[in-house]
C-alpha cells in the first residue's frame, strides 16, 4: 500500500499496533528489536529514505566510519526481526486488524489491513508481561499509542511546550531528574525546524501548579501542552508523557515507560521516538526527527542534569555547585559539548557575585572547548557574542556573533541579550525590536522583561523600568537580580526606603562583597557620604573584593570623581564590561570630564 494513500486513521491503526508489538513476549525483553522495529515503521510512514548505513547509525550507536559491506549487524538484526514478526503473526498476533511485514532483500516493512469481521473473531484479554531486562534494558509498558477517535481535518501543531514533570519519588531529591528530563524534551523538539517550542522559562512558571493545559495554551501561544511525571524508587524507574491538545485540552497520546536502572540515555532516546512518532501525522514531515544523543555516557548524563539543576536556582551557593557538577560530568565525558556550554554559563553567572576575572578565563575556555566540540550550535555562538561585547569590547564581532546565534536558533534569551546590548549602546529601536522577538518566542518569559527594562533605563524613564522589573518578579519573586535592580532604581528616584528594603531582601544571599556594596549604596543615597565611604574601603580590601566598576558607581554616588574614574580605569584594564556600563545614569555627572571622555574612545563608545 502506498504511504501517501494512508489516511490519518490508518496512519494511527499502524501505530497502535506497533505499540502491540512492543509489548508482546518476541519484542518485550529485547529493546534493540523493538527500537529496530519502531525506526523501520517511522521512516516508511514519513516517507524518509532508509538504508542499511543510516539503520547501523541510528539504531545501533555506530560511528560515522560504520561500513555495512564489512560489519553485518544490521542484516543479521534485520533478520531476526522478521522471525519474530512472523512468529507474531502466526500465534498471538493471527487476528491484528494490522498485519507489520519486512520483505525479504528490504528494510522497508509493509502494512495489510485485514477484513474487521476477521480481527472481531477473537477476543483477548490484554497482556501484561513482566519484563526482565539487564543492564540499561528498557521497555515500553502499558498505555502505548492511546487509538482514539481522530478528526478527519486534525488541526496541526506547530507550536508546543514541555510542562516541567511531576515527581512522585518518596527522594525529593530525585527532582532533578524529573527537571532534567523535561530540559532534555524541549531541547530535543527545539531542533525541530517544524515546530516553535516555548522556552524553559516560561514552561517552569506552571511547575506544581496543575494549571490547566488549555490555560497554559492560551497564555503561551501554544497548539499543545506535554505535561508527565517520573517515579524512581531503589533501581526502578517510570515516566508517563502525554500530549494534549491545547484548545480543548483532548489527549492526544499518552505513554509509560519502564527502566531497571537509573541510565537515562536509552529512555530519553525513546520518549523521543515515541513522541515523534505520534506528532507525526500533527506536524507533518519532521526533518532529521531525533538527534543523536550528546553524551553516550550516562552517569556524564546524570551528572550533567544536576548540574543544570542547581544552575537553575540562579543562586551563588547552587551555581558553585553546578559548577563543581559540571567538571564532573566533563571527567565522566571529555567530549560532552553541552556540559562545556553549562559550564561556562554558570562561571558568568557566577561574575555577578564574585570577583570577575578568573571566571571569565574559565568561561572563555570551557566555551571554545564547547565550540569545537559543536561548532553549530546557537547557544555557544550566543554567550561567545556576550564576551566579545562585554569583556573584549569588540562590538563589530558581538554583533555578528549575535546574529549568527540566532540564525542556528538560539534560546529566546539571546535576542534579549542582543536587545540589552543594543540598548547599552543607545540604539533604543533596534533593542526593542530584539525585546519584542523574545517575547513573542517566550511570552511569560524573564529575560525579555529585563531587556525592556535596560531599554527605559537606559533612556531615563525609571518609572518604566520599574514596571518591567515588577513583572519579572511576578514571574519569579526570587530573582536576586530584579531585587539588586530595583534597588539602584531606588537610589535614582532618592526612595531610600524601598533601595534598603530591596538590598535587605537580597542580603542572606550575597557573598559580603556585594553586601558590603549594598551598604555604601544604602548610605550614599541617604547622603551619609563618610559612612558610603567606609563601606566602600571595606569592599575594595576584601579578600574577594567588590568588583572595580560597582566601586566606582559607589563612588559617582557621592560625587568622588576621582576616584570614581580611577576605578573605572581599573575596571577596564582588569577586563570588566565597561564598554556596556559605561552608560549607566550614575555616571551622567562624569561625562564632560576628559578621563571619562577617553575612556569611551576605549570602549569603543560613540561619544
Amino acid at each position: 500500500m502506498s504511504m501517501d494513500s494512508l489516511d490519518s486513521a490508518q496512519r494511527a491503526d499502524i501505530r497502535a499496533q506497533l505499540d502491540r508489538l512492543l509489548v508482546s513476549p518476541g519484542f518485550a525483553t529485547s529493546l534493540r528489536r523493538g527500537q529496530l522495529l519502531r525506526y523501520l515503521v517511522e521512516r516508511v510512514l514519513a516517507s524518509e529514505e532508509i538504508n542499511e548505513y543510516s539503520i547501523g547509525l541510528d539504531v545501533f550507536d555506530k560511528p560515522p566510519s560504520f561500513d555495512p559491506r564489512i560489519e553485518s549487524i544490521v542484516r543479521t538484526e534485520t533478520g531476526r526481526l522478521r522471525r519474530k514478526l512472523k512468529e507474531y503473526y502466526t500465534g498471538q498476533g493471527r487476528t491484528d486488524k494490522v498485519q507489520i511485514e519486512i520483505p525479504l532483500r528490504s528494510y522497508k516493512p509493509v502494512f495489510t489491513f485485514r477484513e474487521p469481521a476477521a480481527v472481531a473473531a477473537t477476543t483477548r484479554k490484554p497482556f501484561h508481561p513482566a519484563i526482565l531486562v539487564s543492564g540499561l534494558a528498557l521497555s515500553l509498558i502499558a498505555g502505548a499509542f492511546v487509538a482514539r477517535q481522530w478528526h478527519p481535518r486534525p488541526q496541526p501543531i506547530r507550536s508546543l511546550v514541555v510542562v516541567p514533570f511531576r515527581n512522585l519519588s518518596p527522594d525529593k531529591s530525585e527532582e532533578y531528574l524529573s527537571d532534567g528530563i523535561t530540559d532534555e524534551l524541549t531541547n530535543e523538539f527545539a531542533s525541530w525546524k517544524e515546530l516553535r517550542v516555548a522556552a524553559r522559562t516560561s514552561a517552569y512558571l506552571y511547575k506544581g501548579k496543575g494549571v490547566d493545559v488549555r490555560k497554559i495554551g492560551q497564555e503561551l501561544n501554544v497548539d499543545a501542552v506535554m505535561e508527565g511525571s517520573l517515579f524512581r524508587q531503589d533501581s526502578h524507574l517510570r515516566v508517563t508523557v502525554q500530549l494534549n491538545r491545547a484548545s480543548d485540552g483532548y489527549n492526544l497520546w499518552s505513554q509509560s515507560y519502564d527502566a531497571r536502572s537509573p541510565d537515562l540515555l536509552t529512555l530519553q532516546r525513546e520518549i523521543a521516538l515515541a513522541t515523534a512518532s505520534a506528532m507525526r501525522d500533527l506536524v507533518g514531515k519532521i526533518q532529521n526527527p531525533i538527534r543523536r544523543p550528546s553524551t553516550n555516557n550516562p552517569e556524564a548524563l546524570d551528572l550533567y542534569l544536576q548540574a543544570s539543576y542547581q544552575y537553575a536556582r540562579l543562586e551563588p551557593a547552587s551555581i558553585e555547585k553546578s559548577i563543581n557538577l559540571f567538571h564532573q560530568a566533563i571527567e565522566k565525558d571529555p567530549g560532552y559539548a553541552r556540559a562545556y556550554l553549562g559550564l561556562a554559563q554558570a562561571e558568568l553567572e557566577l561574575t555577578n557575585f564574585q570577583a570577575p576575572e578568573k571566571g571569565r578565563v574559565r568561561a572563555r575556555k570551557a566555551l571554545l572547548e564547547a565550540l569545537r566540540l559543536d561548532p553549530d550550535s546557537g547557544d555557544v555562538h550566543g554567550l561567545l557574542a556576550d564576551l566579545a561585547a562585554y569583556i573584549d569590547n569588540d562590538w563589530p564581532r558581538a554583533e555578528r556573533e549575535f546574529q549568527l546565534a540566532i540564525q542556528k536558533g538560539a534560546q529566546p534569551s539571546t535576542h534579549a541579550a542582543y536587545g540589552w546590548c543594543l540598548a547599552r549602546r543607545c540604539r533604543f529601536s533596534e533593542a526593542q525590536d530584539q525585546c519584542t522577538a523574545a517575547q513573542n518566542l517566550e511570552p511569560l518569559g524573564v529575560a525579555p522583561r529585563f531587556c525592556q527594562f535596560y531599554v527605559y533605563f537606559f533612556q531615563r524613564q525609571y518609572s518604566q523600568a520599574r514596571k518591567k522589573l515588577l513583572e519579572a518578579l511576578d514571574l519569579n519573586p526570587n530573582l536576586i537580580y530584579a531585587h539588586s535592580q530595583l534597588a539602584l532604581v531606588a537610589i535614582l528616584e532618592k526612595d531610600c526606603p524601598e533601595a534598603a528594603r530591596r538590598f535587605e531582601w537580597s542580603a542572606p544571599k550575597l557573598p559580603e562583597s556585594a553586601v558590603t556594596m549594598s551598604l555604601a549604596y544604602e548610605s550614599a543615597c541617604r547622603g551619609e557620604t563618610e559612612r558610603a565611604r567606609r563601606y566602600l574601603t571595606k569592599a575594595a580590601g576584601l579578600s574577594t573584593p567588590a568588583p572595580n566598576f560597582e566601586l566606582a558607581r559607589g563612588y559617582a554616588l557621592i560625587r568622588d570623581s576621582d576616584a570614581a574614574i580611577t576605578y573605572l580605569q581599573k575596571a577596564a584594564a582588569t577586563g570588566e564590561p565597561v564598554a556596556l556600563l559605561l552608560r549607566e545614569p550614575f555616571f551622567d555627572k562624569l561625562r564632560s570630564d576628559a578621563r571619562y571622555v577617553a575612556l569611551e574612545r576605549v570602549a569603543r563608545l560613540e561619544p
